[in-house]
């Protein structure tokens, strides 16, 4: 039974239960990112404070601020990856090159996991652990195999954020840096005699194919390494 003052107020403990903020945990936080969509970008600490009913200090409390906030929403990017490519009757370098376009289109298509990489792609390291053993397997050592995966994230991820860099770029009117190459190599073709000698062309702004030769030069970086298969012919 509630005790009410002479003036008609309940006492200060009713009145501190009424003022609560509602309560919140990660999992109502996921789904508050999940309902709002978006991108990094778009997403606000408010906005989502709003969305669960509190304010941005309690929000923060729950996740440390716009990082977490982030990086919840890149983890639920991860949700929606496909399956890894199989190595089925593939040898070790062709399956490096499927795996390679794998991540590529999954950080093109999320570009929100670009800033966690292998923590947002790979939180439970169920991946590594996949992709070591199918390396193992072809005749890579268990470290050999460990660094050659990391040297081909390293190197797909530092392609993707260039790649994504130039097409905002050009989307935003600032013509990107490979164009003003060409532009400048029209106009002042003296001042950059090597460059001009390789005779560049629109074929080589291509994306898909400069991928392909990134990849080709880290898999034959790869080849070369202590601990990598003398043998590159295995299919899987």
């Amino acid at each position: 039974m509630s005790v009410t003052s002479k003036g008609g107020m309940t006492n200060n403990r009713n009145k501190s239960r009424r003022g609560r903020n509602p309560s919140i945990d990660i999992e109502k936080i996921e789904n508050a990112v999940r309902e709002i969509g978006g991108t990094q970008k778009d997403l606000s600490m408010k906005e989502v404070a709003d969305f669960l009913g509190v304010n941005v200090t309690t929000l923060s409390r729950h996740i440390g601020g716009i990082d977490g906030l982030r990086r919840i929403r890149a983890g639920l990017s991860h949700n929606d990856l496909d399956e890894l490519p199989s190595p089925e009757g593939r040898t070790w370098k062709s399956w490096l090159v499927v795996l390679s376009d794998y991540y590529r289109k999954a950080l093109i298509d999320h570009p929100d996991l670009l800033d966690f990489v292998q923590a947002a792609l790979d939180p439970d390291f169920e991946n590594l652990e996949k992709e070591a053993s199918i390396l193992v397997k072809y005749g890579f050592e268990p470290r050999a195999a460990l660094l050659a995966h990391s040297f081909l994230i390293t190197t797909i991820t530092g392609y993707v954020h260039q790649e994504l860099q130039t097409l905002t770029e050009a989307s935003s009117g600032y013509t990107p840096y490979y164009t003003r190459l060409f532009q400048n190599l029209d106009a002042n073709p003296e001042k950059l005699p090597t460059l001009r000698s390789v005779n560049l062309s629109q074929k080589d702004m291509d994306r898909d194919l400069n991928f392909k030769a990134i990849i080709t030069y880290a898999i034959a970086g790869i080849a070369s390494q202590p601990g990598a298969p003398e043998e590159s012919d295995q299919v899987f």
